[in-house]
């Protein structure tokens, strides 16, 4: 499964690469994020529930950030397992460009889904991602302007 998406977030390209790496940030942002914690300057345990369809999982896993040529880009690789429900495996590739005091983000991404959750009609879980991805950016513009 790839998705892709870009979007324009009113702060600085630094201002929003640090809250991009910051855990309490993250797991006030991220829709189905239960948990995460930052094991190091670049990896993360996660666990996430999520219901897609007629699924209710929850996974847990690790979250690793590549810092290429941080803050303007950067590689996340994420996978997860759910039990009966299956594993995910993703890799994000993100680059932040600042315009007018803004920066511009944008993003793509490709995973591996299997077990039950890989089962389920591709359609179905892409419109799950996308529901969490804009309710992220939501949150998390919120969160640049306001933190």
């Amino acid at each position: 499964m790839e998705l892709n998406g870009q979007y324009r977030i009113p702060a600085a390209r630094e201002r929003v690469f640090t809250a991009l790496c910051d855990p309490a940030v993250l797991q006030r942002c991220i829709p189905v994020l239960e948990e995460m914690d930052r094991l190091s300057p670049t990896e993360y345990s996660a666990r996430v529930r999520a219901t897609v369809g007629p699924l209710n999982a929850r996974f847990a896993g690790n979250v690793r950030v590549a810092p290429e040529d941080a803050p303007r880009f950067y590689i996340l690789y994420a996978e997860g397992k759910g039990g009966l429900a299956g594993a995910v495996k993703g890799e994000a590739r993100i680059t932040l460009e600042e315009v007018d005091g803004h920066t511009h983000l944008s993003f793509t991404l490709a995973a591996a889904l299997g077990g039950a959750v890989g089962r389920l009609a591709v359609k179905l879980v892409k419109a799950k991602a996308d529901r969490v991805i804009n309710g992220f950016f939501e949150r998390f513009t919120a969160e640049v302007l306001n933190g």
